[in-house]
Order: C-alpha cells, then structure tokens, then sequence
C-alpha cells in the first residue's frame, strides 16, 4: 500500500471531519463564553441590586434622621421669634402636644432648662398622652401625669428624683453648642423595650446665654422595621452598625442587644456584630474588620465579594453620616447563590444543547448541516440575551423534533425563571399552613410527643404525653421535669441505654421501661425516638413518641400465669395417661400374674 493510498479518505470522512471539528470548537468556544457572561452578569447584577439598597438604605434612614431636627429648628424658631415662651408651661405644654400628635414618627417631646425645670409630652403605645415636668415646687422630682381630653393633669402616675442637667441629651447639646445627637440608649418606659437616640438642640438667649435644650426621643426599631420589610433577595440580609461596631438595627436579628438584670435596675448590654449569633453578620463583620483594620477606617462606599463558610457573598458598605454626629455603616449581603443557582442551571442547558447539536450534526452530515445550524444559532443568541437579563425570549418551532422540543423547554424555562420571584410568595403561604399542620397534629396525637435535652429536660411535649404521665397541661410537665432520669426513670439504667442506643445507631425502636407518673404511680411506656444533629454531627435533642403500655404488660403477665398453669396441667394429664397405658398392657398382666403365682418360701429357700 502507497503512501498516496494511506492519504485518500472517504468522501464522508473528509466532509464530516473538518465539519465536526468546526462544530466542537463552536460548541466549546459557546459554553465558555456563556459561562463567562453569566458569571459577568452575575457580578453585576449583583452589584447593581447592592448598590440600589444601599442608596434606598441610606436615603430612608437620613429622611427618619432629618425629620425630628426639622421639628427641633420649627420649635427653636417659634421660640426665638417670640411666639412661644417656654416658661408658660401651659403654653409649651398645648404646644408640645400638638406636635406629637400631628407627627405619626415623633411620641415624645421635651424641654429642659439651666435651673433644672423640664417638661416633656410623651404619646403612649395606647393611645394616651402623659406630661412629664420639673419645677421649683416639684424639685428635685421629676412628675408624670395622665392627661385628659383637655390637656388638664388628670392623675399622678409617677414621680422620681430627675434633673435633666445631668442627662447625656443635655450634655451632649451643651458641649457641642449646636443641633446635634445624643448617644444611643435604651428605654425601658415603654411596652416594649427599645434603643433610641435623641436629636438636641441649645437654646440662647439674645446674648448668647443657654436657657436650655430641645430634644426628642426617636425608637431604632423602627429603622429595623423598614430593614425587615426591604426585600433584597431570597437570602439577603443588611444590617447598621456604629463605627465601635455595635449593632443599631438588623432584618433578621430581632433585638439588636439584651437586657442585664440588677436588682430592681435594669440595663442594656449591646450586641457586637462580630459576636452576633447570626453566622453571616458576625462573619462578614469579621471579614470586614480584618480587611480595613476598623470599621473607623470605612468613610466610602465600599463595594466588596467575601467568602464566608466557604459561601460567597456580595458586599455593599455604605457609610450613613447627616453631618450632625451620626457616623454608622449600613452592610448589604447577597449570596452569590441567589444569583447563581438559574444561571448553573441555564449554562448546564446551554451546554446539553450544544451537545444535542453536535450530535445531530455528526449524524446528518454536510447536507443537512446548515438545516441545523440556523436553529442551533438561534437557541444560543436567545441563550445570551436571557443570560443579559432580557427574559422575554421565545424561540419559534423547528422541523426538526430534538431541537423543538429544547425550544420547548427553553421557553418553559425563561417563563420559570420569570415567575421563579412571583411563585416565592405562595410557597412561603404553603410552608405557613405546613406549620399549622404539624402543629395541630402535635397537639391533638393520641400518643405523646415530645423532645427533649441530652442533659435530661423536655424542650417541648404535647398534652397527650402530658396525660400519659397525670399532668394537668404540658407547661407542668416541662416545669416539673428537670432530670429525665431521676424523675422519670424507675430504673435510671435504663436511661443510659436509652441514650447509648441514640449515640450508636441514632435511634431506638419499641424500647420498654417503667415510669414514675406526677402521683409516684409505676407505669410501663415504650419509645420510639431519635437523635437530632446539627450538620457537624452534634446532638441537638431528641424527640419521639411515647404510648403507655401498662395494660399490655398486664395482659402479658396474665397471659404467662396461664400457660403455666396449662402447662401443669397437661404434665399431670399426661402421666395418668402413661400409667394407665403400662398398666394396661398384655405384659404388665403376664408379670402380675406370675407374681401372684409365686410361692414366696420357696423363691427365698
């Protein structure tokens, strides 16, 4: 065979060939640059979402920021323009109320002054209107009255030693001698306890001389509030920070400190966001901190993508200042996951229907390669466009069947991830009524149902457990109860099985014990529980369901007397009926014959 021979191909092979290696260099070249695009948009998207948040963020909380000073400078001017003089507490009383109940935001607006007088209308949660004031009578007391409908005092609700000289708001406008802001503290008067921060303001004399201080109490958990209901994405979060990094106010942290007890005095202890419970808060705190140094050294926007529990995150820092004091950093997180979830999926379609074409191109040929190529193209453009976020892309039927049907499910899945947000809504509505059943059928179970503590307290039980063991409610239960094995266990090693099996193989069926009941009574209970870990593999509790089998136990007992009894009295049948058989045989009446036959004297001679 010649060389010249080695080097002629078939028609097919030297048509197919270049065609083929032009299709898989497309193919390839497309799912690359698909996947970097949608990484590409990913980014910015992200970016673009951070961004808008911050700004909304940013805008919302200067707006609730400026609206008590507005109010503060109102009062400042009515007081310098002569129309209003704070030593006619009569006046200023009707004036300060008028305030408080024109603005939805504002509740409590107050005056204090150089010789010690106050005097303060706060609007409560339930609708009624107090006067707080200090005078030279009522000194060194401070004195909180009921108002009436004609803002006339109408009862004394409190009065306590306060001077409002002494007070940080007053301090804080006295030393800076202008609008400024006191620092955060907590409330304690109100239903429910609060941070808060007051705006103050000095008021002068026409010879520059201090007469006293404006100031209004603004609750924090309002900017908390608007956080919660500012949808960022189905994982997002943001938080506000001071620069000390101390939290201010969260969407997903409730209460942004605790309450410390001492005695009769109550105080607030703040949260640090890089010791928050919240894994990502304190993560990308952390991040932060380590990154800059401090979060004093955060005066811009800062636009950042970091890596936390090996998830990652895109990041938006904006710094909130009103050029009054307040100096705080509002942190947006997305997780990238969010984003990248449809995108995988979308390059994971691209690429299968590159394949598909690659395929049906090395099986068609050159003749029907350009029949291929133009729907194949079109898939593709409407893969990019979809990948640049325009999702209203329909892509026209095919003669070919393979390729209509990718169509098909190309266009179902730009109309998913169209309505992919707008179906979010009903499933959380369905996880709601989930909820509801588990919970109705926790509550009404004929058998118990509880979950427990390794170190031995129930966590939660339902009131057929409760009733199994005599308790009038299962709050009892879980207050009587604080050591499983002592208190319930008639024999405590039972208990240590009980968890030995939970720790080895991770649950334990129809295991049988005695229990001790409210009355000291025995009971015989049977469990089938299991262990609840975290994804670490630690024990977070157990839970199971309890039913009382005492009176099984007792048919058993029964059930036992009685086959022993049987018992006896079959062996004893049985005997008589061996006997009767040997003495009724043909041999035992020869040998009884012969016996009476034999002469004894002789026998024994």
């Amino acid at each position: 065979m010649t060389y010249k021979t080695l080097c002629k191909l078939p028609l097919r092979t030297t048509l197919v060939v270049p065609f083929v290696l032009q299709i898989v260099t497309a193919v390839g070249l497309i799912g690359y640059l698909s996947f970097r695009n949608s990484q590409q948009l990913v980014d910015n998207l992200a970016n673009q979402l951070n961004s808008e948040i911050g700004k909304r963020i940013e805008q919302r909380v200067l707006n609730y920021l400026e609206e008590p000073h507005h109010l503060i400078d109102a009062t400042y001017s009515t007081i310098q323009s002569g129309n209003l003089e704070p030593q006619n507490f009569a006046a200023f009383r009707r004036y300060l109320w008028q305030i408080v109940h024109q603005q939805k935001l504002i509740n409590y607006l107050y005056y204090g002054t150089e010789q010690g007088e106050f005097i303060g209308v706060e609007q409560i949660e339930d609708g009624t209107v107090q006067l707080k004031i200090r005078t030279e009578a009522s000194a060194p007391n401070r004195e909180t009255y009921l108002l009436n409908e004609q803002l006339q005092p109408q009862k004394l609700l409190k009065s306590s030693k306060y001077d409002p000289r002494s007070r940080p708001w007053y301090q804080a406008a006295k030393t800076n001698g202008k609008s400024t802001w006191s620092k955060i503290f907590a409330s304690f008067s109100r239903q429910n306890n609060s941070l808060e921060i007051s705006p103050v303001k000095p008021v002068y004399d026409s010879n520059g001389k201090l007469l006293g201080v404006l100031s209004i109490n603004m609750r924090l958990v309002l900017i908390s509030d608007f956080l919660k209901d500012l949808y960022i994405s189905p994982n997002g979060q943001t938080f506000i920070i001071e620069k000390s990094g101390d939290l201010i106010a969260s969407s997903k942290i409730s209460q942004p400190f605790k309450i410390v007890d001492q005695g009769e005095n109550k105080e607030i202890e703040r949260l640090s966001a890089i010791k928050s419970n919240n894994a990502i808060v304190q993560g990308i705190s952390q991040s932060l901190q380590s990154q800059f140094g401090e979060f004093n050294s955060i005066n811009k926007i800062q636009n950042l993508k970091l890596s936390v529990n090996k998830q990652r995150y895109y990041i938006e820092v904006v710094p909130i200042q009103d050029g009054r004091g307040i100096d705080w950093l509002a942190v947006v997180i997305v997780p990238e996951n969010d984003f990248m979830a449809q995108i995988n999926a979308n390059t994971r379609n691209t690429i299968l229907l590159c394949l598909a074409a690659l395929a049906l191109a090395i099986a068609l040929g050159i003749y029907t390669s350009h029949w291929i190529t133009q729907p194949i193209l079109r898939v593709s453009q409407a893969s990019n466009e979809l990948a640049q976020g325009n999702l209203n892309q329909q892509i026209a039927s095919s003669p070919i069947t393979e390729i209509d049907t990718l169509a098909d499910s190309f266009n179902g899945m730009a109309g998913q991830l169209k309505n992919s947000f707008e179906s979010l809504e009903a499933k959380n509505e369905e996880l709601r009524i989930a909820e509801e059943n588990y919970r109705s059928i926790f509550e009404n179970a004929l058998e118990g149902i509880f979950q427990s503590s390794p170190k031995g307290r129930f966590i939660n039980v339902n009131p057929a457990l409760a009733k199994i063991y005599g308790y009038d409610s299962p709050a009892e239960m879980i207050e009587s109860i604080t050591n499983i094995s002592e208190q319930l266990y008639v024999d405590p090693e039972k208990r240590t099985e009980f968890r030995k099996l939970l720790e080895t193989q991770g649950t334990a069926k129809n295991f049988e014990y005695r229990s001790y009941c409210k009355d000291s009574s025995i009971i015989w209970t049977e469990i089938d529980a299991r262990a609840v870990k975290d994804s670490q593999g630690n024990v977070l509790y157990y839970e199971g369901i309890v039913k009382d089998i005492s009176e099984r136990k007792r048919r058993e007992d029964e059930l036992r007397r009685q086959l022993e009894e049987l018992k006896i009295e079959i062996d004893q049948s049985k005997r008589e009926q061996e006997v009767a058989m040997l003495t009724g045989s043909t041999y035992f009446q020869e040998v009884q014959q012969e016996m009476a036959e034999v002469n004894l004297d002789e026998f024994w001679n």
